[in-house]
């Protein structure tokens, strides 16, 4: 494993980093920040989940990631980290998050792993990790909280009231946690030793920078991580929208139906999957919207490799339920 030292704040920039360093087979260990950036999960709903008015005003940039999951807001007083390897056999987001949590011991801050994608300290999220899977490659990559500005992270975000039920929050400062709380660092002295600790546990000793590789980065950013149609993609109306949520996540579709089939659907939501979303949507379309049809057409998938988690009586559950087809 190699450390790849970037000094870059500009997410689009360091998103196409992530991305070009996936297709290189290297192992790296990336530790890094962006500017203030709202960082929307790849299977969500941008124009649900973000106050674009108040990021536009604000200055906030607003970037997709390849990786799914939810919505978030990070700046220069927090920090990101990146994985890239080969896949991990059992549960890989906790194997990802172990040796973060191994790094903070050693800095005497007790942190531990729950839930399906979260790191925590006395009870308060202070991480939160998306995986993007590409061949047999993983990209693994989370926010640390060493602090944030909160009234940004609650003014640009507005995620639907449905995530939230059944959790005993009464607002977002309780639920989140700061490392600045638990050590008398700087952001940046506290980063270049959680780097430091890195580098012992995986035995990291070359460092690269990424200078080398720049026009192929700041290709992949202005094709992508710089494009509107990538970032704000489409927000069209539909005539049926169910939106449920699971363990494994929140799950929104918007469908419209014509004739008794399923002329167009899209499906948003912050759960994770190996496959892109698309192909489950390619292979709805078209469909008779009758629980027999969507039934058949889901047995011939494995419905795990395009929502984590879910088994194909959850969709069919969410898609005919009473009152809603």
């Amino acid at each position: 494993m190699i450390l790849v030292e970037n000094k870059s704040k500009n997410p689009a920039y360091n998103h196409a980093l992530e991305e070009y360093l996936l297709s290189t087979g290297e192992d790296v260990f990336i530790l890094w920040q962006n500017e203030p950036t709202v960082l929307v999960g790849r299977n969500q709903n941008v124009y649900k989940e973000v106050d674009i008015e108040y990021c536009n005003d604000k200055g906030i940039h607003i970037v997709r990631r390849l990786s799914g999951g939810g919505t978030i807001y990070t700046d220069l007083e927090n920090m990101q980290y990146t994985f890239i390897t080969r896949e991990q056999e059992g549960d890989s987001f906790k194997y990802f998050a172990a040796p973060i949590i191994n790094a903070l011991k050693k800095l005497n801050i007790n942190a531990e792993f729950t839930g399906r994608n979260d790191m925590v300290i006395d009870g308060r999220k202070f991480s939160g990790n998306a995986q993007y899977h590409q061949g047999n490659r993983v990209l693994h990559h989370g926010t640390i909280l060493f602090s944030v500005d909160m009234y940004n992270l609650q003014n640009c975000l507005t995620p639907n009231k449905k995530k939230f039920e059944g959790k005993n929050v009464s607002s977002v400062k309780s639920r989140v946690g700061f490392l600045k709380e638990y050590t008398d660092k700087t952001i940046q002295e506290f980063m270049d030793v959680l780097e430091e600790e890195i580098c012992k546990e995986y035995g990291i000793i070359e460092r690269y920078d990424p200078k080398d590789i720049e026009e192929q980065v700041l290709k992949i950013q202005k094709e992508r991580f710089e494009s509107k149609e990538w970032n704000f993609g489409q927000n069209p109306k539909f005539s049926v929208d169910i939106i449920e949520k699971h363990p494994f996540g929140l799950v929104e579709y918007g469908i419209n139906v014509s004739k008794g089939r399923i002329k167009e659907i899209k499906i948003n939501g912050d759960f994770f999957g190996r496959k892109n979303i698309s192909g489950l949507e390619d292979l709805l379309r078209g469909q008779l919207f009758e629980i027999k049809e969507i039934t058949n057409v889901l047995s011939q998938i494995d419905i795990n490799d395009y929502i984590q988690g879910a088994q194909k009586e959850d969709i069919i559950n969410d898609l005919f339920q009473e009152g809603e087809v």
